[in-house]
């Protein structure tokens, strides 16, 4: 299914569609970092609510995007198209935006959040089933660490703009944000043009649809992925319960003193060391083993809860916050490669939303339990249990068997 061509240089090799999804992913993250980096201030401080709030609102609206990937995923396979789907939740996520601005209390706040990420659900794994779809089989990761690297920097050059706005506004903070948000639905919509326009699906997908007859959901398509990937998925599980939002990353901050104008600026560093390793460990890993750098990234996020939670003064939080950006470049492509690994090409979206569907318990537990912790304990108890969630994950992922078609197509 690959569009490649003979070019000696690998990034000559990438399809033009991934390429396209990267410069998507870049305009979509520009605006929703700012959703991120805003909502303790906006939840807390404007609504009127709690982090423990704030954690149940980020963590149920995970679960349900993360539910929502798996049928999208399964859905994307049945129907043999993924672009409809794509193109459908990036518009959903546009009209989201105003909506946050718009809030006056918790009701129509919650509602955005859902709509935004039940539309990132319905998106993500077409999204990623068809860069594996177009993904020349030596470059796979690579293939992955472009659409994260630039989705990162894009979420990068997102909170570095919001920093500019929020620090030359005068006036009432609230409408000051409100105003950011409005502004925050422009680069979507940019997005949504690239995906109609310039994205073309592989044609081997109609015959992959044909190979797929009933019932979308089959029990047949969870054995054929074998136990390794099960066993691979329940590691994941264990870190996804440690894996709290960026959200918490700027509460920290605030916590610890920095103004409100200098809050984007936290995640634009978290971004900076995000954007690099993810190409990077994309590129290395498609010639190592893959599970190296998912444990690389696990150790990254357990350095990062110890900082964060030891935390005094700026400087401190800003190292954390680094470390952070580079465990989830070192990890969140890795996670989706070593799918694709384990996944035949007939079911390679139903292969990543069974794999979602797992991520999203954990992702529920994680912000469900972060931010109850940190309302009752304070945020030096919540980021040490996190901390050892992910040190038991750690130790978990070097059991990972790879899979031996990878080796093979590697090798070749």
């Amino acid at each position: 299914m690959s569009n490649s061509n003979n070019s000696s240089s690998p990034v000559f090799s990438i399809p033009r569609t991934i390429w396209i999804l990267g410069a998507v992913s870049f305009f979509s993250n520009s605006a929703s970092v700012v959703i991120t980096a805003l909502t303790p201030e906006f939840i807390i401080h404007i609504l009127g609510s709690t982090p423990a709030v704030m954690g149940y609102i980020r963590g149920f609206s995970e679960a349900l995007s993360y539910m929502v990937k798996l049928f999208s995923g399964v859905f994307s396979d049945w129907l043999g198209k993924r672009k409809i789907l794509i193109l459908i939740g990036y518009f959903c996520a546009a009209i989201a935006k105003p909506m946050f601005a718009l809030s006056r209390g918790l009701g129509l706040y919650i509602s955005a959040q859902l709509l935004e990420r039940i539309t990132n659900g319905l998106r993500d794994t077409p999204r990623d089933a068809l860069i594996a779809d177009c993904a020349p089989k030596q470059l796979k990761g690579d293939s992955y660490g472009i659409r994260n690297s630039c989705a990162y920097c894009g979420s990068m050059i997102g909170s570095i703009l919001c920093f500019f706005i929020l620090a030359n506004c005068s006036g009432d903070s609230s409408e000051n944000i409100r105003m950011v948000y409005m502004i925050a639905a422009i680069p979507i919509f940019i997005a949504v043009s690239l995906i109609y326009f310039g994205i073309e699906e592989p044609k081997d997908l109609v015959r992959l649809k044909n190979s797929r007859k009933g019932f979308p959901i089959k029990m047949s398509d969870a054995r054929q992925l074998g136990g390794g990937f099960l066993y691979y998925a329940g590691v994941c599980f264990i870190f996804m319960c440690s894996r709290y939002s960026e959200a918490f990353l700027t509460l920290r901050a605030k916590e610890v003193g920095l103004s409100l104008k200098y809050i984007p600026l936290v995640l634009a560093i978290m971004y900076l060391f995000n954007a690099p390793t993810s190409k990077i460990v994309g590129s290395w890993s498609d010639r190592r083993e893959r599970k190296i750098f998912l444990a690389f990234g696990f150790c990254m996020m357990l350095a990062s809860c110890i900082i964060l939670a030891f935390a005094s003064e700026i400087w401190h939080v800003l190292v954390g916050v680094a470390i952070y950006g580079i465990h989830w470049g070192s990890t969140q492509g890795t996670f989706f490669a070593i799918v694709s690994d384990y996944s035949p090409p007939q079911i390679k979206g139903t292969s990543i939303g069974i794999f979602n569907i797992i991520c999203c318990a954990g992702m529920c537990i994680s912000n469900a339990l972060m931010g109850e912790l940190w309302t009752r304990q304070g945020a030096e108890f919540a980021l040490l249990v996190n901390a050892g969630i992910t040190f038991f994950a750690a130790i978990g992922i070097m059991f990972v068997k790879p899979n031996k078609e990878k080796i093979v197509g590697a090798e070749k």
